[in-house]
């Protein structure tokens, strides 16, 4: 299929370029910026007519054959010589949902993240990956669960029956982990550990533990002075259950050409995998306000008023935030909290973007400009 690319701001070896031209490659976010390829007919003597030229993905528009805009919907890929165009299902059916449908189907994902959790608590789900953005509650989710389903151990004054291991671990040290909450009926959660899947020894400690099959022989080939201190032997089976808790979107990674690529679809072959599907920033803006529905603030002891006043003003300067996240969230209550009265003005020296500040201030400049011109000519 023939895509034509129109680009409005672009620049190929340091010269401007715009125009329509035809597309050789789409769009692809490289380490020097995003660039699209395209076929430039009348190329500077010396140039090749297949030019990369860096752009943002806002300051190029795709036609199709018709020469019609090809909508937000549509995906372009190339496949070798060819180029292809297939449809972002997600995409349109988001762009028909109501706010209310899209709570909803966020909320029956969670739903699904408690049940599939509480199985690998029994250990009938034995190796489970679940991926989604920071700030959403992943975390929280899974360790009530967990809990929840350790709550008679506790009672009788025992350790719990699950472990979680947050940020960055060795291979050695992911290796003694597995190896202690190895026995059949315990749980090891891997929270923000997204760096064992850049290093090769633990990665492959990683993907013999999340395997979902009968047998899974842990094993570590190299002489250890670590475990030879703690009598722990160099193979081991692990009979227990293993989250892993992710902010890399594991089925699309495995899907491009990355270094990790090939690693995450083995991962995902071996265990079971949900995605809380959370990506756009308006479902991220919804979990918010589930989440303060199902009661996140009643620790403060708010008055309604209070609550609406904070879910508002995370609706209305959400460009501004830092993040958008539950932690976030927790942020800017605990400034309401210290100062009833004032918190807004907390939160815009705290919680906003540097850009973010002086845009603001540039527009209640220009806003009080506005409103004194207007009291001038009343005048």
């Amino acid at each position: 299929m023939s895509i034509q690319v129109t680009i409005t701001k672009g620049n190929y070896r340091g010269k401007p370029v715009s125009g329509s031209f035809k597309l050789v490659k789409p769009w692809k976010n490289g380490a020097s910026g995003g660039y699209v390829t395209i076929w430039n007919p009348n190329p500077e003597l010396g140039h090749p007519p297949a030019q990369r030229v860096h752009c943002e993905q806002g300051d190029f528009t795709l036609q199709g054959a018709d020469g019609e805009d090809l909508g937000e919907h549509v995906v372009v890929t190339a496949d070798g010589a060819s180029i292809e165009t297939s449809t972002d299902y997600e995409t349109v059916f988001i762009a028909s949902e109501t706010e209310e449908e899209a709570m909803e189907r966020i909320e029956e994902t969670f739903l699904m993240q408690d049940k599939i959790v509480d199985a690998a608590a029994r250990g009938v789900v034995r190796g489970l990956v679940i991926v989604g953005p920071p700030g959403i509650g992943k975390s929280f989710g899974v360790t009530k669960q967990l809990e929840a389903a350790s709550m008679f151990q506790t009672l009788a004054g025992k350790d719990p029956l699950f472990e979680i291991l947050s940020g960055g671990v060795s291979p050695i040290g992911l290796y003694k982990k597995l190896y202690f909450n190895r026995a059949k009926g315990l749980t090891l959660v891997l929270d923000d550990s997204d760096g064992v899947l850049f290093e090769e020894e633990s990665l492959s400690l990683l993907k013999a533990a999340l395997n979902s099959g009968d047998s899974r022989r842990i094993c570590w080939n190299k002489e250890s002075r670590a475990l030879e201190g703690e009598d722990i032997p160099n193979a081991f089976d692990f009979e227990a259950s293993i989250i892993f808790l992710s902010n890399i979107d594991f089925e699309r990674t495995a899907a491009g050409t990355s270094r990790i690529a090939k690693h995450l679809g083995a991962i995902l072959s071996r265990c079971h995998y949900l995605d809380l599907e959370i990506g756009s920033t308006r479902d991220k803006l919804l979990r918010i306000k589930q989440v303060i529905r199902q009661g996140m603030l009643e620790p403060y002891d708010f008055t309604k008023a209070q609550e609406n006043e904070i879910v508002d003003f995370i609706m209305h300067n959400s460009e501004y935030l830092r993040e958008i996240s539950l932690r976030m969230v927790k942020k800017i209550a605990d400034l309401v909290k210290s100062d009833p009265h004032e918190w807004q003005a907390l939160v815009e020296a705290t919680c906003l973007t540097r850009d973010a500040k002086f845009k603001r201030l540039m527009a209640k400049r220009e806003a009080a400009k506005l409103k004194g011109v207007e009291l001038a000519e009343r005048l």
